[in-house]
């Protein structure tokens, strides 16, 4: 996001989170799932300049699913 921002918040912060989906998903249903997480962790992180709201958000948003796979 930090190499894109040059082209606007807008662009960097779609571009970004554009790669994150591509990266954290197969084409399926969970690809837009991983955009819109994308998103606001790409925005966590312009607008608090710091990596740790959007790991916080990127925990918090996978805890669930860690738990269940847990669990069974």
């Amino acid at each position: 996001q930090t190499a894109l921002v040059r082209y606007g918040a807008v662009i960097s912060t779609l571009a970004s989170a554009a790669v994150f989906a591509l990266i954290h998903g197969s084409v399926s249903i969970l690809t837009p799932i991983a955009f819109v997480v994308g998103v606001l962790t790409a925005e966590l992180y312009r607008r608090s300049g710091s990596l740790w709201p959007a790991i916080v958000a990127h925990v918090v948003h996978n805890a669930p699913t860690v738990f269940l796979y847990a669990l069974l």
